[in-house]
Order: C-alpha cells, then structure tokens, then sequence
C-alpha cells in the first residue's frame, strides 16, 4: 500500500487516550506507513493531573490500537517545563525518528502541520480524569475506547485509584471553597531550596493533595509578608530550620518565579521560589513541623532518581536552578 508519508511522529501525554485520539490517530494511519507515538509527562508522580505512568498509557494506547499498534512504536519524553535548552533535546529526539530523505511529517501539539493540534484537547483529558477518579469508570464509558474502559476497570480496583480518589474529592471541594469568589483566584505562594553542600533539604507531604510525596519546604504567602518572608516562615514551620537576616544576606543566591498555568491542580498557582546555598560542612538538625510528614537532607546526586516521587512540578523547579556546588 502507497502512503502519503512513510513515518509520523505524534507527541500527547494520552492521559487517558480518548476515543477522539483514537479516531485521530486511525486518521494517521491512514496517511502514514508508521507512526512514532511519543507519551510526554513520563516523569511525574502519580497525581490527578497525571494518574498513570507512561508504561501504562502506551499499554492503554496499544490496546486501543489492536493491530495498528504493529505499525507503532512508542518514545517516553520528559516535559522539562522551565528549561527551554532541555526542551530542544527532546525535539531532536523527535525529529531523529523521521528518515533522513525527508518522507514523513511531525504532528505534535502546537506544531503548524495539517495534523497538528489534532489530538484531544487537554481540558476534554482533564474532565474525563476528574469524572473517572470521582465516579469510576462508567463515568467516563462513552468518552474512552472499550479497551482502554477495561483497563481502566482494572485500575480502579487498586489502592492507587482510592488514593487519588481521596485526592481528587479534596481539590472538588478546594474549588467549591472558591465558588463564591466573582473572578477565579489565582494563589500566591512561596517555596524555597534550601542547598547544604551536595544536600538538599525536603519534607514529605503530610496533607492533600499529593500526600507522601517529596516537596520543597513552601506554602501559601500571607496578607501581611513578603514573598521572601513567607519563604522564610514556611522553612521555619516545615523544618524548624531558621534562616536569619545573616543567612538571606550572604547565602540567598537566586531567585525566580514559576508560573506554569497548570502547575497546580488547586488552581492558577504562581509560586516564587528562592535558592539558598550553604558550604560543605555538618548538616543542620532539621526536624518536620507543621503541615510536613517529614523533613530530610537529600543528596543532590539521588534527586534524578526520585523526579517521579515528587509534588507537582518541584523536580522542574529544582531542575531550573542546576544545583551546583
């Protein structure tokens, strides 16, 4: 059989795949002898925004597909949402899968191309998410592929899906706490990295959402504070570490705002965060507090490791400030 292209490349985060995609991609297959599927978001934390891993939407997406999927194969990328440079190695990645006399074509989410853009919208994904974590999944029957329904069956019988079940009636009722406001809020906070040598200082989460997951030490910023001294109170709260006049003066080094619109699943979240970094030498005694499960010295080094074990876009903002002795 003739094709109009010999290979595509098609990027989607397939969170869940949903019948629309499905359609679209059959679309593709039409045109294109092979198609280069590349599921972004593979290093996240399980979360409402982000329930599966990536080795999960690919077998969802390969039970969709039936035979297509033979005509398939699957890349896993990163999103690095705040470092462009890192972004420009995942589009050659990309752009690598297509053969060097040019017979192919790139459809990817905001790419200009007849097939760009042509996946299902992200807040169609984000509603079908929320209804299938808050009602199971015949909520959703209509709106997924009848192999992915099984498989969404299946997870819904796991202690995962009852966690971010919890997680996802508690961000319901965040937003009904907001309901009454004339404008939607867009929330102010504050998080700080706090460098010791090759150490980093986190807590674990003790509340919703994304309880047990590695977080910087951070919170809501009050009326009456500055951004760097609501950085400072929360650290003292979370850690009961103190950072003086004398620490900010000589060890605050940088600092940036991360203003992702979906950062958050709360809301529109804009957090400013501020890097500390302190010689080599003893490790301050730090003990959680507060809202924290726990608060621990890190080793710079494991940080790579742990970039699926963390709270919503730390590891992105940990990520931007290339923590360097």
């Amino acid at each position: 059989m003739i094709y109009e292209f010999q290979h595509g490349v098609i990027t989607g985060a397939f969170a869940p795949p949903l019948a629309a995609d499905l359609a679209r991609l059959e679309e593709a297959f039409r045109r294109c002898g092979h198609l280069h599927i590349v599921l972004t978001g593979t290093d996240r934390a399980p979360s409402t925004q982000m329930p599966w891993p990536a080795h999960m939407r690919e077998a969802m997406l390969r039970a969709a597909l039936g035979p297509l999927a033979d005509r398939a194969d699957f890349c896993h990328a990163r999103d690095h949402l705040y470092r462009p440079d890192l972004q420009g190695g995942v589009c050659d990645q990309v752009t690598a899968l297509l053969p060097e006399d040019g017979g192919g074509w790139l459809g990817a989410e905001g790419l200009a191309h007849p097939l760009a853009n042509s996946l299902a919208e992200p807040e169609r994904a984000e509603q079908v998410r929320a209804a299938f974590l808050r009602d199971g999944p015949d909520a959703v029957a209509a709106q997924v592929p009848k192999a992915v329904l099984e498989m969404l069956r299946a997870y819904a019988a796991t202690p995962d899906f009852n966690r971010l079940r919890e997680e996802q009636l508690y961000i319901d009722d965040y937003k009904l706490s907001w309901g009454v406001a004339p404008y939607p809020p867009i929330f102010v906070t504050c998080d700080t990295l706090i460098q010791h040598g090759r150490h980093l200082l986190l807590i674990r989460r003790g509340g919703q959402p994304g309880v047990g997951l590695w977080a910087l030490p951070g919170g809501f910023v009050e009326p009456d504070e500055t951004l760097l001294q609501s950085a400072v109170r929360e650290v003292a709260e979370e850690t009961h570490l103190d950072l003086t006049p004398a620490h900010i003066a000589e060890h605050l080094v940088a600092s940036q705002v991360f203003d992702y619109p979906k950062r958050s699943a709360r809301g529109r979240t804009i957090t400013h965060a501020f890097h500390f970094r302190f010689p080599e030498g003893p490790l301050p005694k730090v003990e959680a507090a507060d809202d924290a499960a726990g608060a621990h010295w890190v080793a710079i080094d494991t940080l790579e490791a742990m970039r699926d074990q963390m709270f919503e876009d730390h590891a992105d903002i940990i990520e931007y400030f290339r923590l360097e002795v």
